[in-house]
């Protein structure tokens, strides 16, 4: 099975309706208050708190703004973290992981919040999550992590047996499932663009940073088109930090993850496929997410074709058979779109915030950018600006360098292969 080449659009769907910016002459300042680098959502938000309190703000953005991770996304949102309630108890206690998950909860009210206040058109769609058991160990697992969650922070989840699920989806494959009943979906690049407008800063494009030093009490942050002075400096780069920002750059592994739109399908048949218009994700470690498109014409489904780079024709591929698997009336559907973004993983499986060589940071989404990063953003802000209620959860959660690693993930070939044989020995 191969995509046909001259038909299949290789950037993101989310761009047909919200293109990214052409490159313009903004002159740069010659200094500022606050020199932020990287324009997705923490970059935004954190402009956007630091500019309403008064602080001059310039955003540096190699690309154009929000190009990375921000417009790439499947955009969908919720207060997860990469690890279960289960998983964080066990590794930080019972009333620590309590606060992990309540500062989770608190970045999906931001986020919906911001996108009211804001009067943002980002196809904010409430419908609800669905993630889906593959086998009935993982079942049974998701279940325990829901009763707990119910009792102990009273979050709103249905859990699902494979009849119930069969209600949600027209699929076969799963063994049961969670409905977390307040998360819902948005047009991620919509959202972006939103922010950017509403951020109130000096927003300057195809403005690579190639250097940041420290000159006394300022900062000078170099980039191809001029050096900025600035009191402060933000990295909120997540999957795209590079050697501006070393010490950062140790402590992320960038993975890309793939995804394509089919051509459009109709309203009618996607609603066949997906009745209630749920965010789907599931239990394999292939990490398939997919969801009707904003306006309910089309399926986006993304996963992990590979946790490297590779060809994105043969990605397309992949997930068009993952598709046609999971969903066997779409055996002769095309894509439209194929595309990929990086998603920035840590050692704790939780995002960083704070200050490393004076310089602040919000990185590390681990997959759950959407609602997290604009929250983060919001809160690093805060401390940039000395405010008690800068303070989050993450504080104290290692943000650790990995080992015998410099920025290149020359392993993940390996993990790749990796995830492939737990995911073949789980479904035995």
């Amino acid at each position: 099975m191969t995509v046909e080449s001259g038909s299949l659009s290789r950037e993101p769907y989310w761009w047909d309706a919200a293109p990214r910016e052409a490159p313009n002459a903004i002159a740069l300042p010659k200094r500022c208050d606050v020199a932020i680098i990287g324009g997705g959502y923490a970059g935004l938000s954190a402009a956007m708190t630091l500019a309403r309190a008064g602080r001059s703000v310039v955003v540096l953005e190699a690309g154009a703004p929000g190009q990375g991770a921000s417009s790439r996304s499947g955009g969908m949102i919720g207060h997860g973290h990469r690890l279960s309630y289960t998983a964080l108890i066990d590794r930080f206690g019972a009333e620590k992981a309590k606060d992990l998950v309540r500062e989770g909860m608190a970045s999906l009210s931001f986020a919906t919040a911001l996108i009211a206040e804001e009067k943002i058109d980002a196809g904010l769609q409430l419908s609800g999550r669905l993630r889906g058991a593959w086998t009935e160990a993982d079942f049974a697992a998701i279940a325990r992590d829901a009763a707990l969650l119910r009792r102990d922070l009273g979050m709103p989840i249905d859990v699902l047996g494979k009849s119930d699920v069969r209600r949600e989806l027209a699929a076969d494959c799963y063994q049961g499932g969670l409905l977390f009943q307040a998360h819902g979906g948005v047009h991620p690049a919509l959202f972006q663009q939103g922010l950017a407008r509403a951020a109130g800063a000096v927003i300057s494009g195809y403005t690579p940073v190639t250097a940041v030093r420290r000159e006394g009490s300022e900062f000078v942050v170099t980039t191809a088109r001029g050096s900025v002075r600035a009191d402060g400096v933000a990295a909120t780069t997540n999957g795209y930090t590079g050697r501006a920002t070393p010490a950062l750059a140790r402590r992320l592994v960038a993975i890309p993850s793939f995804l394509i739109a089919t051509e459009p399908l109709g309203e009618s048949r996607v609603r066949e496929l997906i009745p209630n218009g749920r965010m789907i994700v599931e239990t394999r470690d292939k990490h398939l997410y997919y969801r009707p498109s904003p306006d309910g014409t089309r399926i986006v489904l993304g996963g992990r074709a590979a946790l490297h780079p590779i060809a994105l024709d043969r990605a397309a591929d992949w997930l068009l058979a993952e598709l046609r698997a999971i969903f066997p009336s779409l055996a002769g559907v095309r894509a439209s779109h194929v595309w990929t973004g990086n998603v920035a993983m840590t050692r704790s499986d939780l995002p960083g915030i704070g200050q490393r060589d004076g310089v602040w940071y919000a990185l590390g989404c681990n997959g759950s950018g959407v609602a997290l990063m604009p929250y983060l953003g919001h809160k690093l802000a805060r401390k940039i600006l000395k405010q008690p209620d800068g303070r989050t959860a993450f504080d104290d959660i290692p943000f650790t360098a990995i080992p015998f690693y410099t920025g290149t993930a020359w392993f993940r070939p390996l993990m790749t292969a990796w995830f492939r044989a737990r995911d073949a020995l789980r479904a035995r």
